[in-house]
């Protein structure tokens, strides 16, 4: 760990660990996520989460995953960022959900679509090119 802190020291000012696709546990018991999570979500998210919108990550609001009323928790594994308008999709029957490598599913209502799962990857380019093809054998 030391090493690793050694060698971000001159890169940049926040230092973002995750364990594989996760990041570490940042938990919150306030609606509102900490700075320490927000800071996470910029280095995690990188923008806003919904396919198709290209909103960095400055101009996003956090995005409880699950419905915070339901859990009255703000842990980082259940946060999102999402663009004001995006963020207000879910009041017009949207639903977010995480799969297991951790990206955010977006879920159309059923009026627009058949509850097929979307991941926005805008801001992750690196994604598309690491993501191994269905057809090819492992």
């Amino acid at each position: 760990m030391s090493d690793l802190i050694r060698m971000a020291s001159n890169a940049h000012h926040y230092l973002a660990l995750f364990d594989g696709a996760k990041p570490l546990a940042l938990y919150h018991t306030k609606r509102l996520a900490s700075p320490a999570q927000r800071i996470m979500l910029y280095a995690k998210d990188r923008g806003c989460s919904r396919p198709g919108c290209d909103a960095p990550a400055y101009h996003s609001e956090v995005h409880h995953v699950t419905p915070w009323t339901t859990t009255h928790r703000t842990d980082i594994n259940d946060l999102t960022l999402a663009c004001g308008p995006d963020n207000r999709l879910v009041e017009k029957g949207w639903k977010t959900r995480k799969n297991a490598k951790g990206d955010t599913e977006w879920l159309p209502p059923a009026h627009l679509d058949h509850g097929q799962p979307r991941i926005n990857r805008y801001h992750h380019p690196e994604k598309i090119l690491c993501e191994p093809d269905d057809d090819e054998p492992h």
